[in-house]
């Protein structure tokens, strides 16, 4: 456990540390472009544990606490400057339209960021998994529409859906609308069939939701390769006692929907003697039983942990199932463009979604999530680590363009007021709008945290 907090706070501090450099870089490269002193390029707050100056007497720093980073741009604060090189090389006494191009070019930067790197991941490969759909969640909303297992997925609202990522960026934008279209056909066959899937208000809402729509809507993705199906059980353990056989799938514990060995194992871990109502399927019926896990006290430490004495089922993912995309230089840059503006507007599109109510603000991930999403990339590989840096330089340029006072896209609102009304903002309103500012972005990071440790527990 220790061990593996480590590793995602060195992941997640190395991807913090790279998309800090690169957002406060595109500020660095568009000051010194538009002739404005660069006094410090600062990663990190607090004490300075390094630092070196250049020839044009700019100071590079790295600090102690590495969670930001700044570029601190030269400012006269008289109206007349003592001369006429430092009024050149002042940020404020610019015009308009530069003092927006240096503040826009932060968040521009993360997304040029965000193509080079997917540029990198289809040049090396992508590994994909046709969207086949392996099985259906009982009475689930697919189940409802009577989409069949065994097919694969051709298209979503007439998007064409190559593999489960596709599916379920689509998915995702769909949130809000009261059906979505799919298009599918049997697997080795070119008979397209069109099904219409009713979506019920605030179906990706539910408490007991899945954070993955895909098995939120129904769907068991043919990527799985541990299935919440017993393969074996141990004698005079506690699921023997509880009358469950080989080959039962297991559909709930406590009326939670079970979509993956993990999430069951876990639930039984953590929480030793306690009984528990199980719904399986056993030769296509539902039966019900009551479970209590056997407590298992762990060597060298008093904990203990609950266990039932069971093996799942182990799949193999067909080779005809999986592909990797991999480009030449000019097809990867282009693959990049598109992915890259397709998550930018998928994110936009969430963040309105969060305003309306169409998704809650409890789907908010804050540093921990972040820190365990860098972990879990870092350790399956450069690619996914790529990609999940990708996703968040993608995340960072946009909340960066919100306009709140004390983000890039505040500045950007000040300036457009101080262009329609001709003369500059007063130093009062600005600070009230700092102050305002700042304990909105206090309140979401808040909430992000709290939502952060709900899901730990």
């Amino acid at each position: 456990m220790l061990l593996h907090f480590f590793w995602n706070l060195i992941a997640f501090i190395l991807a913090l540390s790279i998309l800090i450099t690169v957002h406060e870089y595109g500020h660095f490269v568009a000051a010194r472009f538009l002739k404005v002193k660069v006094e410090r390029f600062s990663i990190g707050f607090g004490p300075v544990l390094w630092s070196w100056r250049d020839s044009n007497d700019t100071e590079y720093v790295i600090s102690a606490v590495l969670f930001g980073g700044y570029v601190k741009l030269f400012n006269t604060r008289k109206k007349i400057a003592s001369c006429d090189e430092e009024r050149n090389q002042s940020f404020n006494c610019k015009r308009i339209w530069k003092k927006s191009i240096i503040v826009v070019s932060g968040p521009m930067f993360n997304f040029l960021f965000s193509i080079v790197l997917y540029t990198l991941v289809f040049m090396i490969g992508v590994p994909i998994y046709k969207p086949i759909i392996h099985s259906v969640i009982p009475n689930s909303i697919i189940a409802q529409s009577h989409v069949p297992s065994g097919v694969e997925i051709k298209s979503i609202n007439n998007v064409l859906t190559r593999d489960w990522d596709a599916v379920r960026l689509e998915i995702l934008n769909s949130i809000g609308k009261e059906k979505i279209i799919i298009s599918a056909t049997p697997i080795n066959s070119t008979h397209i069939k069109t099904y219409t899937i009713n979506l019920p208000c605030n179906w990706f809402n539910k408490p007991t939701n899945n954070k993955d729509p895909i098995i939120t809507l129904g769907i068991l993705p043919f990527n799985t390769h541990v299935l919440p199906i017993l393969s074996g059980i141990q004698p005079d353990s506690a699921a023997q006692r509880a009358g469950l056989k080989i080959g039962d799938k297991i559909i709930s514990i406590d009326d939670q929907l079970i979509h993956n060995w993990e999430s069951f194992i876990t639930i039984i871990k953590n929480n030793p003697e306690k009984t528990f109502k199980i719904i399986v399927e056993r030769k296509n019926k539902i039966l019900n039983f009551n479970l209590a896990p056997d407590k298992k006290h762990l060597v060298p430490s008093d904990k203990a942990e609950g266990v039932i004495g069971v093996f799942p089922q182990i799949t193999c993912i067909p080779i005809k199932h999986h592909a990797i995309h991999q480009y030449g230089l000019h097809l990867s840059i282009l693959e990049a463009f598109e992915k890259t503006w397709k998550l930018i507007c998928l994110t936009t599109n969430t963040l309105f979604k969060l305003i309306t109510g169409d998704v809650r603000v409890t789907h908010l991930s804050g540093p921990i999530a972040i820190a365990q999403g860098a972990g879990a990339s870092a350790q399956s590989g450069v690619i996914y680590y790529l990609m999940f840096l990708s996703l968040i330089s993608i995340n960072l340029g946009i909340i960066n363009l919100l306009p709140f006072p004390t983000l890039d896209g505040g500045h950007l609102f000040f300036f457009i007021i101080e262009k329609i009304k001709g003369k500059s903002i007063s130093k009062e309103t600005q600070s009230f709008g700092y102050i305002i500012g700042s304990i909105i972005l206090t309140f979401m990071m808040c909430l992000a945290i709290f939502n952060d440790i709900s899901r730990l527990w």
